[in-house]
């Protein structure tokens, strides 16, 4: 069962990876539409890691609770120590596709939320957005 809980967790670090990174090519060409519709699938997926995660979790501490004079290395197959350090592998692998992906999301807000201040400023009084000044791109004069 541990093989089968791996596969599947890798399976769905692998298939985010894959979406941020179609995430990333969106992005640099303004594609947000794309980017919306994956959101949903992308926490289906992880919905269905953490259910992964959680088998897991419980599969190794049943085998421990067995076999508790000895360490997990040695209760573990050659094919489950290598799928478990493929999956610590993936997940480093989606961290730092995620983090590129954050530094995108960053400037890109910081771009929209100046650009909204210069057409809709505002003053601010501890750090708090106050008292909406004029509108000048909004006036209408007749």
């Amino acid at each position: 069962m541990i093989s089968h809980y791996l596969n599947n967790a890798i399976n769905n670090i692998e298939d985010l990876i894959k979406l941020t990174k179609e995430d990333i090519e969106d992005i640099k060409n303004a594609r947000n539409d794309e980017i919306f519709k994956r959101t949903k699938i992308k926490d289906e997926i992880i919905v269905l890691f953490e259910n992964q995660k959680q088998l897991l979790d419980s599969e190794l501490l049943r085998i421990m609770n067995r076999n508790k004079d000895k360490e997990l290395s040695e209760v573990l197959s050659e094919n489950e120590k290598k799928s478990l350090e493929k999956l610590k592998t993936k997940l480093q692998e989606l961290h730092s596709i995620n983090k590129e992906y954050a530094k995108f999301v960053v400037v890109i807000n910081e771009f929209y939320s100046s650009l909204f201040d210069k057409i809709f400023p505002t003053d601010i009084e501890n750090y708090k957005k106050i008292n909406p000044k004029s509108f000048s791109l909004l006036k209408v004069s007749a």
